[in-house]
């Protein structure tokens, strides 16, 4: 597979992911976290939402890969 390739596919599996993990941050917010504090909100949304750097990273570092 080619660089290029890699790309096109690395990026439609970025913005799958990035949705999906979207749908499940906010399913988890309504099922345990509706009514809870501001500080917890806060908390919980600041780490879920800097939880899908890492796997965006290795689909990144998998698209940047030379070809052989």
């Amino acid at each position: 597979m080619t660089q290029r390739q890699r790309k096109a596919v690395g990026i439609g599996l970025t913005l799958l992911t990035l949705v999906m993990w979207t749908a499940l941050g906010l399913w988890i917010y309504e099922l345990w976290l509706v009514g809870a504090h501001n500080l917890v909100h806060l908390a919980f949304f600041v780490l879920f939402g800097l939880g899908w750097v890492f796997p965006a990273m290795v689909v990144i570092r998998w698209m940047q890969k030379p070809d052989a």
